[in-house]
């Protein structure tokens, strides 16, 4: 062990001693105990988890030779009152079943100085060298000081990995480390005997900038420096204010075609860059909206694409608008139907499907950013960029005559990006007969109405207080359904006929005064722009019971027999001006697919046989403290004497291991498991006259 990783490793066991966690603790999970995700829907991880800036790779599973896995490589949302967290997250699914990911957990953190640094939009690529060895490169884009440039090493995706870049001191990168902010990698390989690169086998170039584009070939022996002989190519793509409005100024852009127009590029953050057949594609967080009628955000991801990895490039157009554009009620011009903040993510080939990645934030809070995902087709031809070649990418709709969704309103405005949907991987629509929560909607009239959630026993995210008016939509369920795997989802039930289906909503009244829950079919208007079909009614009576209630309607004579996927949507009529009901969740339910809606248990804790108040919100992660996930509860019990402390659940599911204090300066642990995932509750005793300090607050980095 070389200098450097002895003083990391003290470090870190310095630094989890001092916080009560073990080595073990912070060790990966070994494989066959980490925690896997089964759910179809949008985003496509658990609700409960916040993995933005994800960028998706596909690499063979170090653990089953000549299968592949999709890796998403992402920071961390784990603090609420700011952006990401102490560590880099991975999840990854077999491309057979892309409804099945499993939690890597944190494949990187970085504990100094009595601090966790924090991780933010992270890139993770393979090298493979001549002799078979697979090295694998993780930029964790660290935001501790004099560390942005960080680069690590590992064998396997899911680490564990080491800095090679680094101080003997820890404390900054060496000379000569050039990756900035967002940075991305692209490992081109060298095939031609001929080429001065053949012999070490690939060329590697970065990507990075914050409101600024750089771009340079790196030197293959260290992956962080700029190649001997090489410059940084800078400016790289032109940067924007907001769209339209260049930030960077001055002629000389070597990276574009001469004939572009700058103001299409719209640069704001996070580079990353794929090939496609014989082209190359960068993809960026970029401003978009004027260009088909909306008002400009950087919730959006643009692309554009070159004969080389350093360009010169052609702006592409936008990739995704993650505020979910569609058509308004007459046609006449395009509508917002989600959170917009900011956006980051790529595309990825699975199989043999194209996918857009990036995040969203429910109701436009950057600090609760969700991984979410969509099919897109992509065409290219085989002329030169510079004779006029294209890469066009598009909205994939699996059961469209050409393949392509897209919405142009009678204006002329077109978006022509990845759609928004509740889907995720299933492009032939989810599967009707099964629960689904509230916050897979995906159209949403007032994107103030979803809420975010935290709770890992609890795949739940509620839209609440709903009024008169409010739409709510799902797109889509697969009616038809699917007779057999089919580009990584598994084969499922439609509604044939004579199934007598109903559909099941679980709603918590808000009012006393009553009302209707609108069940339309396709589109929430009955119109030529939606062709919208209302397929029945559910009547919340006067006086309804306050608690979560199962509310159905048949809706067999509309779905039964119903071929490919349709939209659902919902829309309340009630009392003008007040909150009429929370939707908790949904589902479609027959006599041979029965329906209940998943409740997680409780655990009751008790100090000496008192109730203690258990918190609802996990405890937050600082750089103090370094948690990396939503697993740990603080309770604090004012007393003078050491109690004794017991739990209990509501379901024989739970496991439960209490560890009692020594005395009142130490803690007491309940730790709970339930269906493999933890939850640990630390009480910590206390005068009565103790009085609690002000909470640190976290260091701040403006995105957008």
């Amino acid at each position: 062990m070389n200098n450097f990783k002895k003083l990391q490793f003290a470090a870190l066991s310095l630094a989890l001693a001092a916080f009560g966690i073990n080595n073990a603790s912070a060790q990966q999970k070994p494989v066959t105990e980490r925690y896997v995700h089964k759910q179809a829907g949008n985003p496509y991880l658990p609700l409960w988890e916040h993995v933005p800036d994800g960028e998706p790779r596909v690499f063979e599973d170090p653990d089953r030779p000549g299968k592949y896995r999709v890796y998403i490589i992402g920071s961390h949302d784990v603090r609420f009152g700011s952006y990401c967290g102490p560590d880099i997250r991975a999840w990854s699914a077999p491309i057979e079943d892309l409804n099945s990911w499993r939690d890597e957990g944190p494949i990187f953190t970085y504990p100094i100085d009595n601090q966790w640094d924090v991780m933010y939009a992270p890139d993770l690529v393979e090298v493979r060298r001549k002799d078979g060895t697979k090295e694998y490169y993780l930029y964790p884009h660290s935001r501790g000081p004099r560390r942005e440039a960080m680069v690590c090493k590992g064998s396997r995706p899911d680490g564990p990995f080491t800095p090679i870049n680094l101080t003997e001191d820890g404390r900054s990168t060496v000379p000569g480390s050039c990756l900035g902010f967002d940075p991305s990698i692209f490992i081109e390989y060298v095939t031609d005997p001929n080429d001065p690169d053949y012999e070490i086998g690939f060329r590697a170039y970065g990507y990075w900038g914050f409101q600024h584009s750089t771009a340079a070939q790196l030197d293959q022996n260290t992956m962080y420096s700029v190649r001997p002989g090489t410059k940084p190519v800078d400016p790289f793509i032109p940067a924007s204010f907001r769209y339209g409005e260049l930030r960077d100024k001055g002629p000389n852009f070597p990276a574009i075609h001469p004939d572009e127009d700058l103001t299409r590029f719209n640069f704001f953050e996070a580079s990353s860059i794929r090939q496609v057949g014989n082209k190359y594609v960068t993809v960026y967080s970029g401003y978009s909206g004027p260009d088909y009628g909306l008002s400009s955000t950087n919730s959006a991801l643009r692309y554009a694409y070159s004969d080389s990895p350093l360009g010169p490039w052609k702006s592409g157009g936008v990739l995704v608008d993650s505020r979910g554009p569609v058509l308004n009620e007459d046609g006449s011009g395009l509508i917002t139907t989600n959170g917009g903040h900011n956006t980051h993510g790529s595309i990825e080939k699975i199989g043999d499907n194209w996918y857009c990645f990036y995040h969203r934030p429910p109701r436009g809070f950057g600090n609760a950013r969700q991984a979410v995902v969509a099919p897109v087709t992509i065409s290219w031809d085989e002329k030169s960029v510079a004779d006029g070649g294209k890469v066009v990418i598009r909205a994939l709709d699996y059961y469209a005559p050409d393949g392509i969704w897209g919405a142009k309103d009678s204006r002329g405005n077109e978006y022509t990006g990845a759609e928004v949907t509740s889907e995720g991987f299933n492009m032939f629509g989810l599967p009707p007969y099964d629960y689904y929560s509230a916050g897979y909607a995906c159209y949403l009239s007032d994107i103030n109405l979803q809420q975010d959630t935290w709770d890992n026993w609890d795949n739940s995210m509620i839209i609440t207080n709903v009024k008169s008016g409010n739409i709510i939509g799902y797109k889509y369920f697969g009616f038809g359904g699917l007779s057999k795997a089919k580009n990584g989802i598994k084969p499922f039930k439609g509604t044939a006929k004579g199934n007598g289906t109903m559909l099941n909503v679980w709603v918590q009244p808000q009012t006393a005064q009553g009302c209707t829950i609108e069940v339309w079919l396709d589109g929430p208007y009955d119109n030529a722009t939606w062709n919208g079909k209302k397929i029945g009614e559910i009547n919340i009576p006067t006086n309804a019971a306050k608690g979560i209630t199962q509310y159905s309607v048949d809706v067999s004579a509309a779905v039964d027999g119903l071929d490919k996927k349709h939209a659902i949507f919902f829309k309340a009529v009630g009392m003008e001006d007040q909150p009429l009901f929370d939707l908790i969740g949904l589902g479609f339910s027959s006599k041979k697919n029965p329906i209940e809606r998943p409740v997680p248990p409780t655990v009751n804790i008790m100090a000496d046989g008192k109730l203690l108040e258990v918190p609802a919100i996990p405890t937050r992660s600082t750089n103090q403290n370094g948690i990396v996930d939503v697993t740990q509860y603080d309770i604090i019990v004012r007393t003078t004497t050491l109690p004794e402390i017991t739990a209990t659940a509501s379901s024989p599911a739970v496991t439960i291991t209490v560890e009692q204090a020594k005395d009142l300066q130490s803690v007491a642990k309940v730790k709970c498991i339930y269906n493999g995932l933890e939850k640990t509750y630390t009480i910590t005793f206390r005068d009565p006259a103790w009085k609690e300090p002000e909470p640190l607050r976290p260091r701040r980095f403006r995105r957008g």
